[in-house]
């Protein structure tokens, strides 16, 4: 027994240091999100190609609406959007974070879009998820408006829900 004691020493010295290094080329797993979000960016146009990006459990968190989950509500969503009169939708990502196994991730940008003559612009954070095949897919896609909302009313309400005007 004392012949293979350094032996399984070596062992498990070697499968320690294997699970201490990072399971993932996290440059490259941030390059691949990037280039990820780059090309569901380019999809704008086309509402199944858009909602193909989202995982099967994908949410999709739009501002001033309900939320959004699963693929068929979600390419219900974006086949409305992209019909809107005067459509038109463009975002580029300024940043990607990968979790240190590589398989989740996140990006964040800014967007431009017009509907209905009306233009917006606003900020974004997409969470992505490595799927089996090696492509990422978005999981949690929420934007809002950089635009100031208006406020109500500044004078605090009484028990009956009135302002005090």
């Amino acid at each position: 027994m004392r012949r293979f004691l350094p032996l399984c020493l070596a062992l498990a010295a070697l499968g320690l240091g294997a699970a201490c290094r990072p399971s993932a080329n996290l440059e490259e797993e941030r390059a691949n999100l990037m280039a990820a979000d780059r090309a569901w960016s380019e999809t704008t146009k086309d509402a199944d190609k858009m909602a193909a990006y989202f995982a099967d459990e994908g949410s999709l968190y739009p501002a001033g609406m309900p939320l959004v989950k699963g693929p068929e509500a979600i390419r219900k969503v974006f086949t409305q959007m992209t019909a809107a009169p005067g459509y038109a939708l463009s975002w580029t990502a300024t940043k990607a974070e990968v979790g240190a196994a590589g398989d989740v991730g996140y990006t964040t940008g800014a967007y431009q879009s017009t509907m209905g003559g009306a233009a917006e612009r606003g900020k974004y954070v997409t969470i992505w998820k490595k799927q089996a095949d090696g492509s990422w897919k978005v999981v949690v896609d929420i934007f809002n408006s950089d635009v100031e909302m208006p406020m109500h009313s500044s004078a605090p309400a009484d028990s009956a829900g009135t302002t005090g005007q």
